[in-house]
């Protein structure tokens, strides 16, 4: 079992990397500062980071709301196919996506960090 702190870390870094993929800009931004690197490949490896295959069994309420966990479920699928696209303005369809559900996860926020590290 994943301790509840962690789970929150774990929730405020899957809002960053969506708002990361949900904008183009910052991919592009992303290319030029790291030309070698395949930002669509490496924005679905940062997804897999804090989002594995088994996410259904540790990432739950209270910490993810019903709401955010129907918006995970949606992206999971878009991260898969940017992995097959080689180009960043070929992958709207993922960045849709993560806006999509990047404004579910605005709706309740990041939890400041100070506050975990007080409870921990």
């Amino acid at each position: 079992m994943i301790p509840e702190i962690v789970l929150w870390r774990i929730r405020n870094r899957i809002i960053e990397y969506l708002d990361l993929a949900a904008s183009a800009e910052h991919q592009l931004a992303y290319q030029a500062a790291v030309p070698r690197v395949d930002v669509p490949s490496e924005v679905a490896n940062q997804w897999e980071d804090w989002v594995r295959p088994d996410w259904r069994q540790y990432l739950k309420p209270p910490v993810f709301s019903d709401e955010e966990l129907d918006a995970i479920g949606c992206h999971q699928g878009s991260v898969a196919a940017t992995r097959r696209l080689a180009r960043i303005d070929r992958v709207g369809r993922a960045t849709r996506r993560a806006s999509a559900a990047l404004d579910v996860f605005r709706t309740r926020g990041h939890r400041p960090e100070a506050d975990l590290d007080e409870r921990s």
